[in-house]
């Protein structure tokens, strides 16, 4: 008699614990994952009703309501950052299944980020050699060159474009951009005011 007592007292702990056995409305674990190329607000993720907006550092989501073992989720996006073009650039994966500990640890969002072109004007290159960078990108700039078209760069994103070579016998010097020295911030239109000036 006593043990089956003491049986009983010990579900019942288990249950109040939360533990996946017993079940119970408030579930025993929470919905998180991972994310990636998210760089400002307005992510919006639901699962079954319930909203969760990512904020910073945008690496990570975790939902507030519980679920139990075994309980389906379903995780979409309902709204993306204004440098994403449309909800389809931001893919889950893995975020439709039944709940346990393996499948919660698979979620992850990535989204795609809107680009936008960046052209550095050349003005009066008349020599060999100059190199412009910015970043890993890498220009050669032949004689004579008026424009140079950068890699784009990520709407939101800095961007700073610098000499890396002199040309032969003339010295280049770079303006324009956000802080008027060739870098800054790409808008949401693509950048034209970065000017490499040689004399």
């Amino acid at each position: 008699m006593k043990s089956s007592i003491l049986r009983a007292g010990v579900v019942a702990l288990a249950c109040a614990l939360g533990l996946s056995a017993c079940g119970g409305g408030s579930g025993d674990l929470y919905l998180t994952g991972a994310v990636y190329n998210v760089t400002k607000d307005g992510l919006v993720l639901t699962n079954n009703g319930e909203d969760l907006a990512v904020t910073t550092p945008y690496q990570s989501f975790q939902f507030n309501n519980r679920i139990s073992t075994d309980d389906q989720f379903n995780i979409t996006v309902k709204s993306v950052p204004s440098n994403v073009e449309k909800i389809a650039d931001c893919v889950v994966t893995n975020g439709k299944a039944r709940a346990n500990y393996y499948t919660i640890a698979q979620i992850r969002v990535d989204c795609k980020i809107r680009q936008r072109k960046l052209t550095a004007s050349i003005v009066n290159l008349t020599a060999s050699g100059l190199v412009i960078i910015n970043g890993a990108d890498r220009k050669e700039v032949a004689a004579g060159t008026a424009t140079v078209p950068m890699a784009p760069v990520n709407e939101d994103g800095a961007y700073g474009v610098t000499v890396l070579q002199q040309p032969a016998g003339q010295t280049c010097t770079v303006s324009g951009g956000g802080n008027g020295k060739g870098a800054g911030t790409m808008g949401a239109t693509e950048d034209t005011t970065v000017t490499v000036t040689c004399a």
